[in-house]
C-alpha cells in the first residue's frame, strides 16, 4: 500500500499545495523540493552562518521603516518579496489605493493578501481597507463585525489611525441607521482632531442627528448620560422643531446658547445655524404665486396653491401674497417682469415645464422657485436665480438604486412602462446603479393592458425552461416530474410601475418562481385611499414615498386633512409640494451655498444640486394589504 507525504515549499504560503508524493517516488524528483525546504529552514534562523542578519528579517524591518508613498511602488516590492513581507506590502498598497479613491484596485489587491501573515500596522491597514470595502458594498454590519472581531485598539494604532477607525465605525453605524451611535462615536473622538478636522466632524454630528424626527430627538436628549451628546441632541431637536419658522428658531437658538455656553457646538456653531440671522433678515415682504388657475392643470395648480396658503397661515407670516394665473396666455417672461415690478421679492412657479424651460434662458430679476424640473442635460443652462422643486421620478429611482446596493444586491431586473415616465425613471436608476457598480441583468418595458403573465414568464425565461423539459421528454420518450425554473442571474426586481400595473405584475412574479426576490417600487406603487383587499396583490413590495404619506400626521397636517380631504388621498403629494415650496423659500441660498445642509419637508429630505432640489424619501412596505413605514431604529442611550 502506498503511503503519501506532503512537503511544503516556500511557495505553499501563496498558492495551493502540490499533490502529495508517493513514498516510492524517485529521489531525484524529490531532491529539489528537499533543497528548497532546507533553504526555508535556514532562512528562519535569526542570523546567517557568518553572523550577519537574516535577509528576510532585514526585509521586514525595511518594509516597516521605509516610507512607501505609491501603490505601484508597494506592488513592485511585493512582487519581489517572500511572505509575510509580500502581504504586508500588498496591504499597504490596498490602503494607498483606497486613499486615492480607487476602490476597485483596493479590492483587487486585498483579495490576494494573506491576512494570517499580518500583524501590527499591516494588519491595521488591511482591516481598515476591508472595512471600507464592505461599507461601500452595502455591508455595514459586516464592516462593524470585522472591526469588533479584531480589536484594533489592542494593536496600539497611532492617532491618525485611531481617527480613521472611529470615522469608519461612525459611517458604518450611520449606514445601518444607528444614527445616535454614529453621532456618539464622533463625539468621543472630537478631542483628538485638529481644528479643521473638528469642524468637519461637528458638522457630521449635527447633520446625522437631524435625520431623526424631532420627538425622538427630545426623548434621546432627556435620557443621554453624556453631557456633550445631550447638548447635540437638544440642539438638533430645537432645529427640527422650528425649521419652518426661522424667527422662532433664531430665538430658540439664542436660548440654547445661553444654556449650553460651554458646549463645543456653542464654540463652533453648525454652518446652517450660523446663517440663521441672515435667513430671518432676508424673509420676503411679498411673494408671487404663478400657477394655472384654469385649464387642464387647474386642479393641480389649485391644490399647490392651497398648500402654499396653508403653510403661510401656519407660520403666521407677515409676507404679502399675490396670485397670478399662468393659463391666461400671457408670456411667462412678461408675467415674471410684472410680478417683480408690482413688488414681489420671490416667486413660486410656474408649473408647466415649457414655461420653466423658457425661464432657464432669461436673466431673472428676482429668485424664482419653479415647480418643475429640466432634464439633467439642461442643468448647466439654468439661470442662477432659478431654482427647481418637483415630484420628479428620477429622485425615487436613484434612491432605489442606492438602497438596493446598500443592502448588498447587485444584479437588477428593471421593469418599466413604455412611456416617457418609464424612460426617465429607468434611466435614472441605471445611472445610479452603474455608479455603484451594480449590474443590469435585463430591462423590459410593458405596455398598458398587455398580457402581464406572458410578459413576466418570458422575461424570467420560464418558458425556455418549459421548452427544454418538453424536448427532453420527447428525446427519452417518457414523462417525468418537472418543476420549471426561472433565470438565476438576478437578485432584485425594480418595478417602476403605478399601483394598477403593479397589482398585476407582482402576482405574476410570484407565480413564475420569483417570489424569493426583493421587489422595489416608487411612490406611484402606493395610492392612498385604496382599501386593504385591493392591496393584497402588492404584498412584499418595498417602495419609497413622501413623509406626508408615510410619517405619522402632526397637528398641522391633521388640520389640512380636515379642511381638504383630498390632501390625504389622491392629491396628497401635490399639497405637500405646495407646503414645501413655501417653507423652503427662505432656505434656498443656504441650501445652495452649503451642499451638506438639508431641509426636511413633507415631500422628503431636500438637498440642492445645480439649483435643483433633490428629494430623499421614506421607505414603506406592503404586508397583508396594509402599508407600513419601515420603522426608524431606536437605540439605547
Amino acid at each position: 500500500m502506498l503511503k503519501y507525504i506532503q512537503i511544503k515549499t516556500p511557495a505553499d504560503s501563496v498558492r495551493p499545495s502540490s499533490p502529495a508524493l508517493p513514498l516510492s517516488a524517485s529521489i531525484s524528483s524529490i531532491a529539489p523540493v528537499i533543497y528548497s525546504l532546507l533553504l526555508l529552514l535556514s532562512a528562519c534562523e535569526s542570523t546567517n552562518p557568518n553572523g550577519s542578519p537574516n535577509p528576510q528579517l532585514r526585509q521586514i524591518e525595511t518594509v516597516q521603516k521605509a516610507p512607501i508613498k505609491s501603490v505601484s511602488e508597494a506592488l513592485r516590492q511585493a512582487n519581489i518579496s517572500m511572505e509575510p513581507v509580500a502581504s504586508q506590502l500588498r496591504a499597504k498598497a490596498a490602503r494607498l489605493a483606497l486613499d486615492n479613491g480607487d476602490l476597485e484596485q483596493a479590492e483587487r489587491i486585498s483579495a490576494i493578501v494573506l491576512e494570517s501573515t499580518l500583524e501590527g500596522q499591516p494588519l491595521i491597514d488591511y482591516l481598515l481597507t476591508q472595512g471600507q470595502i464592505l461599507l461601500y458594498n452595502g455591508k455595514p454590519d459586516e464592516a462593524l463585525k470585522l472591526l469588533e472581531q479584531n480589536s484594533l485598539n489592542g494593536m496600539a494604532p497611532d492617532i491618525a489611525d485611531q481617527i480613521k477607525i472611529s470615522y469608519l465605525k461612525a459611517d458604518a453605524y450611520a449606514a445601518g441607521q444607528r444614527l445616535v451611535t454614529s453621532a456618539r462615536e464622533r463625539v468621543l473622538i472630537d478631542h483628538l482632531l485638529s481644528k479643521d478636522q473638528s469642524q468637519i466632524n461637528r458638522e457630521k454630528i449635527f447633520n446625522t442627528l437631524l435625520e431623526l424626527p424631532a420627538p425622538l430627538l427630545v426623548t434621546y436628549a432627556k435620557k443621554a448620560v453624556s453631557n456633550e451628546l445631550r447638548g447635540w441632541l437638544s440642539l438638533a431637536a430645537m432645529t427640527k422643531q422650528f425649521q419652518n419658522k426661522p424667527s422662532q428658531q433664531l430665538k430658540a437658538l439664542r436660548d440654547w446658547r445661553k444654556l449650553w455656553a460651554g458646549h463645543p457646538a456653542a464654540q463652533t456653531m453648525p454652518e446652517s445655524l450660523e446663517l440663521l440671522d441672515t435667513i430671518v433678515a432676508g424673509q420676503p415682504d411679498e411673494i408671487a404665486i404663478l400657477l394655472p388657475q384654469s385649464g387642464r392643470l387647474s386642479t393641480i395648480g389649485q391644490a399647490i396653491q392651497n398648500g402654499i396658503l396653508a403653510a403661510h397661515f401656519e407660520q403666521e407670516s407677515t409676507s404679502r401674497i399675490r396670485i397670478y394665473d399662468t393659463a391666461r396666455g400671457e408670456p411667462i417672461q412678461a408675467l415674471i417682469s410684472r410680478a417683480a415690478e408690482e413688488g414681489a421679492d420671490l416667486i413660486i412657479g410656474p408649473l408647466d415645464k415649457e414655461k420653466v424651460a423658457v425661464l432657464s434662458k432669461l436673466r431673472l430679476p428676482i429668485p424664482v422657485l419653479a415647480l418643475n424640473r429640466l432634464n439633467e442635460a439642461d442643468f448647466s443652462a439654468t439661470n442662477p436665480n432659478l431654482y427647481h422643486l418637483s415630484l420628479a421620478p428620477e429622485d425615487e429611482a436613484s434612491q432605489i438604486a442606492r438602497q438596493a446596493r446598500r443592502e448588498g444586491l447587485s444584479h437588477a431586473l428593471v421593469i418599466a412602462p413604455n412611456n416617457e415616465w418609464g424612460d426617465r425613471a429607468a434611466q435614472a436608476f441605471k445611472q445610479t446603479w452603474s455608479k455603484f457598480n451594480g449590474l443590469i441583468a435585463d430591462e423590459a418595458r410593458f405596455i398598458e393592458d398587455e398580457n402581464y403573465n406572458k410578459f413576466i414568464q418570458e422575461l424570467l425565461l420560464v418558458n425556455k425552461s418549459v421548452s427544454r423539459a418538453a424536448e427532453l421528454k420527447r428525446i427519452i420518450g417518457s414523462n417525468f416530474e418537472f418543476t420549471p425554473q426561472r433565470r438565476q442571474d438576478i437578485d432584485v426586481v425594480v418595478l417602476l410601475a403605478n399601483s394598477t400595473q403593479a397589482r398585476q405584475i407582482n402576482p405574476s412574479l410570484a407565480f413564475f418562481y420569483a417570489d424569493d426576490l426583493p421587489v422595489y417600487g416608487t411612490s406611484l406603487t402606493y395610492q392612498t385611499g385604496e382599501n386593504r383587499i385591493n392591496n393584497i396583490d402588492l404584498n412584499g413590495i418595498r417602495f419609497c414615498d413622501i413623509p406626508w404619506k408615510l410619517a405619522p400626521a402632526d397637528e398641522f397636517q391633521k388640520r389640512i386633512h380636515a379642511l381638504w380631504p383630498e390632501s390625504a388621498a389622491q392629491l396628497a403629494s401635490i399639497f405637500a409640494l405646495g407646503i414645501d415650496a413655501y417653507n423652503v423659500l427662505p432656505r434656498l441660498k443656504q441650501l445652495r451655498d452649503l451642499p451638506d445642509s438639508a431641509f426636511f419637508g413633507g415631500t422628503g429630505k431636500l438637498t440642492m444640486k445645480s439649483q435643483n432640489l433633490v428629494r430623499e424619501l421614506m421607505w414603506g412596505q406592503f404586508n397583508n394589504g396594509k402599508v407600513s413605514a419601515l420603522p426608524i431604529i431606536t437605540e439605547p442611550i
